[in-house]
Parts: structure tokens; C-alpha cells; sequence
């Protein structure tokens, strides 16, 4: 897609700071433009060595995340490269899941989110960090949408043997999320794969980030 705007534009007034990010993370903005509101994730903050090799490549890899799930509900839509540091989306109001109280929650939510999973699945694609309730968002019309792409693999460029584990991983993290949120609504199927699930956890050495780890730049 043609980029609706450039980095020059960070620096005009529609820009608000979502987070400052550590000296391995990115900083997150929130830019108005045109009446449309975008999330700019971006690394050029980093001290140079960091910007330079991390954050080009976690740049381009949430970037090639999020094209390969184009059209997929709840996925951040219309990703664009700002350049070499940053990656852009449409920005989706709502609350992360971590802050949203149960009864806010729609009884469909985790029926949904778990076919948005599944959808993600289906183009062989993980995200590897769904456990964390902070990349999950209640949207403002009850909604889930998924969000962090940073740690997610494309499994056409890992063995296939691993491909069952990492899948694996993301449902014990819907159901998981589900089991804390609305555990009445986790019926006795998907609750015995959560356990069953769960005994296996000493597998989950693969993590999508490479050094295994994530890092935090001190602001």
C-alpha cells in the first residue's frame, strides 16, 4: 500500500506516545492523520547497533507477520513500512484484555478469538505470545483482536515436526486467558486440552524472538 504518511510527520502535533519502550523495544506512537488514527511501532529511538541490526529485523518481521494475515479480523489492518525502523497499522480502539474486568467481556469473545487463531493457523503463521493478556484486545464493539507480532514465526521456514508444538502454544494461551476470564464458559473439552496442554510446557523452548528473550531499552 502507498504509506499515508512519513517519518517527518512524527515530529508535527498528532502524535501521541503510546509507550516508551527499553533499549531493545521499540516505541510506540499513536498518530492522527487525515481523520484516520495509526500505531507506529518504531526502533530508531534504539542506540544504533540495536536500530541497526534488532530492530531492522523486527521491523520486517512483524511487517511480513501482519501481510501474510491481511483480511483476517482482529489482525491489525494495512501494514506499511515507514522505513527501514518502523512498521505501521491502523489503529483498533479498545481495551487490552489484562485491564478488561470479565463482565465486560462478551460471553462470544473467546469463542471468536479462537477462531481468529485458528484463522492464523490456517496460514501458517503463530504468534507464540498469547498467554501475555496485554497483546489481546477487547475491542470497543466486544471483539477480539490480536496484537504484537513481533515474537510470531512463519512455520513454511521451520521443521514440520515442530509445527503441532507451536501451534499448541498459542491455544494453551487462548484457553488459558479463557480459564482466567470467563471459566464458566470453558467447557470440560477444551478445559482437559488446557491440562493436558500444560504438562507438556517443559517443550516451549522455541520462542519466535531468536535470542530466546526479550530485551528492554531503559528510558
Amino acid at each position: 500500500m502507498v504509506k499515508p504518511f512519513t517519518r517527518k510527520d512524527l515530529a508535527g502535533k498528532d502524535v501521541e506516545i503510546i509507550t516508551k519502550g527499553r533499549w531493545g523495544n521499540a516505541d510506540l506512537y499513536l498518530l492522527h492523520q487525515g481523520g484516520e488514527n495509526w500505531v507506529i511501532k518504531d526502533f530508531f529511538p534504539c542506540p544504533p547497533l540495536i536500530r541497526k541490526t534488532w530492530g531492522r529485523f523486527m521491523v520486517r518481521r512483524e511487517f511480513l507477520a501482519l501481510r501474510t494475515l491481511a483480511g483476517i479480523q482482529g489482525i491489525p489492518a494495512d501494514p506499511f513500512l515507514l522505513d527501514a525502523y518502523a512498521v505501521g497499522y491502523r489503529f483498533q480502539p479498545g481495551n487490552t484484555l489484562k485491564v478488561t474486568p470479565p463482565d465486560r467481556i462478551p460471553d462470544t469473545f473467546f469463542f471468536e478469538f479462537e477462531q481468529l487463531v485458528l484463522a492464523m493457523h490456517q496460514r501458517n503463521m503463530v504468534h507464540l505470545d498469547i498467554r501475555n493478556r496485554k497483546n489481546i484486545l477487547v475491542t470497543d464493539t466486544g471483539r477480539p483482536a490480536l496484537l504484537d507480532f513481533q515474537s510470531s514465526l512463519n512455520l513454511e521456514n521451520t521443521p514440520r515436526m515442530l509445527h503441532k508444538i507451536m501451534k499448541d502454544i498459542d491455544i494453551s494461551g487462548v484457553y488459558k486467558n479463557w480459564s482466567k476470564k470467563k471459566p464458566a464458559l470453558l467447557d470440560e473439552n477444551r478445559r482437559a486440552r488446557l491440562a493436558s496442554l500444560n504438562k507438556k510446557r517443559i517443550l516451549w523452548f522455541l520462542k519466535g524472538y531468536p535470542l530466546g528473550t526479550r530485551t528492554d531499552r531503559r528510558t
